[in-house]
C-alpha cells in the first residue's frame, strides 16, 4: 500500500480547517437570519439570507475539496454556534453584524495568505485569490444595503421595495 504526504504544510492545513468553521459558522448565521426574516413578514430579505447561507456552505465546500485534493484531512464541523442563540430583531443591526462577519472572514482569508506567503505555498495562495474576490464583493454588498437602510429610514414604502429587491436579484447584484 502506497503512503501518501500531505502536500500541504500543518499551519496552512489547521488555518484552511478554521476557515471551514467560520464558513459553517456564517452559513447557520444567515440561515438564522432567513428564518427570522421570515416569521416578521420580510419574504424577499429571508429569501436574501437564504442565498447568503448556501453561498457559505459552498465556500466551505471549496475549502474541504482543496484540502481533499492536496491529500489533508478537512475537519468537518459537527455543531454550530446557534443552538441556544437569540438576537433581537432589529433589521439594520442584523445588517450591521453581517458585515461584521463578513469582514471577520476576510481578516481570516488574508491572514492564511499571509502565512501562505511566509511558507511559500503559492498553489493554496493561488487557491485563495478567489476567496479575496469574493469576500470583497460580499462585503460591499452589505456596505450597500447598509447606506440603502440608512437612506430608508422609517419610510416602510421603501423598505417594501427593498424587501422585494433582495428577494428577486441574485444576491451578487442588488442594484
Amino acid at each position: 500500500m502506497k503512503k501518501t504526504l500531505n502536500n500541504l504544510n500543518k499551519q496552512i492545513i489547521n488555518a484552511l480547517n478554521e476557515q471551514i468553521w467560520l464558513e459553517n459558522n456564517a452559513s447557520f448565521y444567515y440561515l438564522y437570519l432567513s428564518t427570522e426574516f421570515n416569521k416578521k413578514g420580510y419574504g424577499g430579505i429571508s429569501t436574501f439570507f437564504l442565498n447568503q447561507s448556501q453561498e457559505e456552505r459552498e465556500h466551505m465546500l471549496k475549502i474541504v475539496e482543496y484540502l481533499l485534493e492536496e491529500d489533508c484531512n478537512p475537519q468537518i464541523p459537527n455543531y454550530n454556534f446557534l443552538e441556544d442563540y437569540e438576537e433581537e430583531f432589529n433589521i439594520l443591526t442584523h445588517f450591521h453584524n453581517s458585515l461584521y462577519n463578513e469582514r471577520r472572514v476576510t481578516e481570516s482569508i488574508i491572514d492564511i495568505v499571509t502565512l501562505c506567503k511566509d511558507l511559500n505555498d503559492i498553489k493554496t495562495e493561488n487557491f485563495l485569490q478567489w476567496f479575496i474576490n469574493e469576500q470583497r464583493e460580499e462585503e460591499n454588498k452589505f456596505k450597500e444595503i447598509i447606506d440603502n437602510l440608512n437612506i430608508i429610514g422609517d419610510d416602510r414604502g421603501a423598505l417594501y421595495d427593498l424587501n422585494k429587491t433582495l428577494g428577486e436579484s441574485p444576491t451578487e447584484d442588488i442594484n
